[in-house]
């Protein structure tokens, strides 16, 4: 073969090489921008569900956040009304003696033990029948009491409250639940604009 003959077909299979190489380069460089196609889809999946996990994870963390504050609210709505309703009905115990003042404090004296009282506390209107109850002890009058009596004996080591503030007192844990629960089905019943 020729020298321009074999310098020709050298030249060829070059070229024919050099395309070949070229093909070989375009179809691994296909592979990679498919590969990395899919491992971008696979992350951007990746991301959306994890963006959506933590989504659902501030809207489940804020509902948790709002009910317990609901909560909160309506345990501070219920307690001041408490308190609310607590005072009312220690103003109404003025009007829970009644007419009959003799005898509901000789009902709540009979209640008492027997002891040797040093010191009682009573509503003025109480003190002539505390007198009669008690005698030989310190007779305070107090306005404050409705009705009742504070006792004291053994110099103070000793004291009974039996006085319808302290009675309130003593049921009020008992009676609110009900209370707020009337109340509540009362307002369900009227409606939300009631």
């Amino acid at each position: 073969m020729a020298r321009p003959a074999l310098i020709e077909s050298l030249r060829r299979q070059a070229a024919l090489d050099a395309a070949a190489i070229r093909e070989s380069a375009r179809a691994e460089a296909e592979r990679h921008r498919e590969a990395l196609a899919a491992a971008l889809e696979q992350e951007r999946a990746h991301l959306e569900a994890t963006a959506a996990a933590e989504a659902r994870r501030l809207v489940d963390e804020g509902a948790a956040e709002a009910n317990r504050r609901a909560r909160e609210l309506h345990a501070a709505a219920a307690l001041a009304l408490g308190n609310r309703l607590f005072r009312l009905a220690q103003a109404e115990l003025p009007r829970l003696r009644g007419e009959a003042t003799a005898e509901l404090f000789d009902a709540l004296a009979r209640e008492l033990p027997p002891r040797r009282w040093q010191r009682v506390r009573v509503n003025p209107a109480d003190a002539t029948s505390a007198a009669r109850h008690f005698p030989g002890a310190d007779i305070v009058r107090d306005p404050a009491l409705s009705g009742g009596m504070e006792l004291e004996c053994e110099d103070g080591r000793i004291a009974i409250s039996n006085t319808l503030e302290t009675r309130l007192a003593n049921v009020w844990p008992d009676v609110l639940p009900g209370l707020l629960a009337a109340l509540s089905k009362d307002r369900c019943d009227r409606g939300p604009a009631a």
